[in-house]
């Protein structure tokens, strides 16, 4: 009862119908080893107690502690498993090592379609392939299910997936108009604001039980934030330079690359005329810094004997 903070005292048979069927002299028992039955079949190995096969509860511990060793960090799972299942395998993982079995239990609540419990008998989910066939890209589906916290239960709807498009979209424009500002010359020495620090406030709203809500507040707020200073002409290239940095780590937590056009744009192109005429005119410094103005634009460019060729970073 510790980990589902249940009073040992008050537990009652019938309270959770046991996957298992056996006496049992106290609600708190449960099978390691189980006699071989006839309608176990082939199911069963000889062992010191006689020929039967394992609980169900024994090949998670089993195959946790052949990975990832007698005490490990993170152990998931859904909220329906904590009692009885997860509560065995600490009873019998510690009871074997005399060792802290995990430091850090996560249960996630169940998800919902269209406000009703996912179940193939009720008809009401939705396949990956469904939704592509729909022209839902992946990140999309990925957004619509990171975006709530995982012991909360999710409804996911198409409206839900809209609405993931729809954030995802102000969030490519976000980061192209980023690319754009780091390129252009300014007047302005730095910005104060403090999406400055987006990538360590991210982090430090996921350390708080991965408090999903809170971290892509700091993001959302930062995009608020900088969109409005580049409106006002008081956001630097290097206030722009130090966004996208910090954008590269919180995308590597969140997995949502955006979708960018294979074709330059047309400011790309400028930029890359503009380098082939420095090269040819042997000014080495104007063509690096060319190289580097559209490479902040998310191209990078590959020189041959027939000229320059574009290619995203």
């Amino acid at each position: 009862g510790r980990l589902s903070r249940l009073d040992r005292e008050q537990l009652k048979p019938g309270a959770r119908v046991s996957q298992d069927e056996y006496e049992r002299e106290s609600y708190g028992d449960f099978v390691l080893w189980k006699t071989h039955a006839e309608r176990d079949g082939d199911v069963a190995w000889d062992s010191p107690w006689g020929r039967g096969r394992p609980g169900w509860h024994i090949e998670c511990s089993c195959m946790s502690m052949k990975y990832l060793g007698e005490t490990f960090d993170l152990h998931c799972g859904g909220e329906d498993l904590v009692f009885p299942h997860h509560e065995d395998e600490i009873a019998q993982s510690e009871g074997a090592t005399g060792k802290p079995f995990v430091r850090f239990w996560l249960h996630n609540a169940h998800l919902l379609v269209n406000g009703r419990k996912m179940s193939k008998s009720e008809g009401n989910f939705f396949t990956v392939r469904d939704l592509l066939a729909r022209g839902y890209a992946g990140r999309e589906i990925r957004y619509a299910l990171l975006s709530a916290h995982y012991r909360l239960p999710l409804n996911f709807t198409i409206e839900g997936l809209d609405a993931a498009r729809h954030t995802l979209q102000r969030l490519d424009a976000w980061i192209e108009r980023l690319r754009q500002a780091t390129s252009k010359q300014s007047a302005v020495s730095s910005q104060q604001s403090e999406s400055r620090n987006m990538a360590q406030s991210f982090l430090d709203a996921l350390d708080g039980d991965l408090n999903i809500s809170g971290a892509l507040g700091c993001l959302f707020d930062a995009i608020r934030e900088s969109n409005r200073a580049m409106d006002e002409g008081k956001f630097s290239p290097d206030a722009a330079a130090e966004l996208l940095r910090d954008w590269q780590t919180v995308e590597r937590v969140l997995g949502l690359p955006p979708l960018l056009s294979a074709t330059p744009s047309p400011e790309v192109e400028q930029l890359a005329r503009e380098r082939q005429d420095a090269r040819q005119k042997k000014d080495w410094k104007r063509s690096d810094e060319l190289r580097e103005a559209i490479k902040a634009q998310g191209w990078l460019v590959q020189d041959s004997t027939g000229g320059c060729k574009l290619t995203r970073l």
